[in-house]
């Protein structure tokens, strides 16, 4: 459950540097504080299992479309598949969530996702699975998790104690960066072993572990009968147009998502076809991004305390775009890993930094509604450009189309960097590295 990834919380006081905070609670002891509170435990291993799964069904479904499959139009239809759902339920779920028991929709989702997954082991296991079923169940998942996220991020202050919340966010941005580097080559090994359904069978059963978990939360209601859907929504809408810095962000987020999408969109297609590699060659590729990562989320740290985000912005995108170029250039394994590993770092560095900024420029009153059109621009970016690139490579070879990208990328972003971005002063909470958009919310 890619969902589950970190969250910030306000922070009226000086913010501590973030490499120092990475230095000291990684290897010291204050960041497993939470770990006392029984409950965060529980929830906090239970979705470490079910990001695992998810990570896992997301790499084998897009090997198992590129055997169906030669078309990187089709292939990049998956990607399409997994982001829409967030463009169009995204901000819905957001406002949901501050009208609903959380724990009972939360459950209620993992059920839901549960029985999509099993179907969809099952028409495996009887060989009735094509690649359009295949993108039509992808699709179906996304629903699950475009209304679980905001659900999901706004539950963490309700669960731990006040005291324990800070390193409590720093533990779930570190539960999904070690997820990605577990999850692929987990689920290489199982592929290889027991073939996709095994895969498809491990992710249901990881959606009942966290079931079981939720069962365990004996929440208060978060239900508020004060609140209108159609006019919350509509407050947040305005709000967002009305703010400039806000709207200024969402087009570097574009500026970037369109582009890095191309990663995700054609990565399936490249191994099987360009690089003439098997499952257990895809999976290291996916491996070796997680690492990058994990490597960009220490650097992330160091480079926040010393740079503007509008420097690190440029970096970041300037190293993503050059190794979508690199990646053109050679088919060797090895140079290929060491490649995806650079591209995780510039991807995560620039990600976090997109999103606190986000965060930033967020009213407290509307927080929740902003960062779901951050939520909604992000997904929606991603999947509509992975349609258009790949609509283009059924016109132009696949690798012309990346190098485009990259140029495209490249220019793009650096011309951006000449246009003055706002740069609140303050951060407003600790800055965890993570890889998606995130939402916030505030204890009561």
């Amino acid at each position: 459950m890619e969902e589950l990834q970190g969250m910030r919380v306000r922070n009226e006081r000086k913010p501590i540097a973030t490499s120092n905070f990475f230095m000291k609670n990684i290897f010291g002891i204050s960041v497993l504080a939470p770990f006392k509170e029984k409950l965060f435990s529980t929830l906090w291993i239970a979705a470490f299992i079910s990001n695992i799964g998810t990570l896992m069904q997301s790499v084998g479904v897009s090997w198992l479309a590129a055997t169906m499959s030669g078309s990187a139009l089709v292939i990049s239809l998956l990607q399409t598949a997994t982001s829409l759902p967030a463009l169009l339920f995204s901000y819905p779920a957001g406002v949901i969530s501050d009208q609903s028991d959380r724990r009972k929709l939360l459950i209620w989702l993992q059920i839901f996702q549960f029985i999509v997954v099993l179907i969809l082991s099952i028409l495996t296991l009887r060989h009735l699975l094509n690649i359009f079923l295949l993108i039509l169940f992808t699709f179906f998942i996304g629903i699950g998790s475009a209304f679980t996220s905001p659900v999901w991020q706004a539950i963490t202050p309700e669960v731990v104690s006040k005291e324990h919340l800070k390193s409590a966010i720093a533990l779930n941005g570190i539960n999904f960066n070690l997820a990605r580097a577990v999850g692929p080559a987990l689920g290489g090994a199982i592929f290889i072993v027991g073939g996709i359904q095994s895969i498809f069978l491990f992710d249901a059963v990881s959606f009942l572990v966290l079931t079981a978990g939720l069962y365990k939360w004996n929440n208060t209601s978060s239900v508020s009968g004060s609140i209108h859907f159609r006019k919350t929504a509509i407050e947040g809408i305005r709000a967002v147009n009305k703010s400039k810095p806000f709207k200024h962000l969402l087009v570097r987020t574009v500026s970037f998502t369109a582009f890095v999408s191309i990663v995700f969109a054609f990565l399936p297609h490249l191994s099987k076809y360009e690089w003439a590699q098997n499952s257990g060659q895809y999976t290291w590729l996916w491996v070796s991004l997680g690492i990058g990562a994990m490597i960009g989320s220490y650097l992330y740290g160091i480079w926040s305390d010393s740079m503007k985000a509008s420097k690190i912005i440029l970096i970041s995108c300037e190293i993503v775009a050059g190794s979508l170029f690199l990646l053109t250039l050679t088919d060797n394994f090895y140079l290929l890993n060491l490649i995806m590993m650079i591209t995780g770092v510039g991807w995560i560095n620039a990600m976090s930094t997109l999103n606190v900024l986000a965060q930033q420029h967020s009213p407290n009153e509307l927080k929740g509604r902003f960062l779901a059109v951050n939520v909604l621009v992000f997904q929606g970016s991603i999947a509509l450009s992975s349609l258009f690139w790949g609509y283009l490579s059924n016109m132009i070879a696949i690798l012309l189309v990346m190098k485009i990208a990259a140029l495209c990328m490249a220019v793009l972003c650096g011309l951006l960097s000449l246009i003055p971005m706002e740069e609140p002063e303050t951060i407003q909470g600790n800055t965890v590295a993570c890889t998606e958009p995130l939402l916030q919310y505030q204890s009561k």
